[in-house]
């Protein structure tokens, strides 16, 4: 058993919804497995940032989980983070990483998630949230295969204003 972590940070602005083709929508990003190794969430933190001075606008908003069987390829995505192993003993992270997009269409491939969330947590803009998933009950599993993923989608009724951005923290255990 090991652990990694890492964070990302959404594009600006970034609209709500499911993404749809190569439309991201409110799709943030996925964690993604790789070939021969699955993972499972161990804790996701959520909060916004914003690029101007003083506090992000209030706001109301969720971020879904979804699981995802095809991950998105071309422009508009992040490279890959690769998660820190949080043990000095530990191998590099084997999975693919942390991708977060960077624009509002992804170039070749869009993703494929489910149709519903498996978990929607809610929250205000202004403040944090730090879910921990760690409790043998409480698994949540992505299976191996480059594929597969745990997508993060932003839900909400309106778009966030500009200079305001998503900001994921994602624990994982391989």
């Amino acid at each position: 058993m090991a652990r990694y972590a890492t964070s990302g940070t959404s594009q600006s602005g970034q609209i709500t919804g499911a993404p749809s083709g190569t439309t991201v929508n409110g799709y943030l990003g996925y964690w993604g497995a790789a070939s021969g190794t699955g993972f499972r969430l161990r804790r996701l933190q959520i909060g916004v940032t914003t690029s101007a001075t003083g506090a992000p606008t209030s706001q109301q908003y969720a971020v879904g989980i979804y699981r995802q069987t095809v991950a998105p390829s071309g422009t508009g995505l992040a490279a890959a983070i690769l998660g820190q192993a949080l043990e000095t003993w530990t191998a590099a992270d084997p999975t693919v990483g942390l991708i977060m997009t960077t624009a509002t269409t992804i170039g070749t491939t869009g993703p494929t998630i489910g149709a519903n969330p498996l978990y929607t947590i809610p929250l205000n803009s202004q403040s944090f949230v730090d879910v921990p998933w760690d409790m043998p009950y409480e698994d949540l599993v992505c299976t191996s295969g480059t594929a597969n993923g745990l997508a993060f989608v932003l839900l909400g009724a309106s778009t966030f204003p500009s200079g305001h951005s998503v900001r994921l923290g994602v624990e994982i255990e391989v």
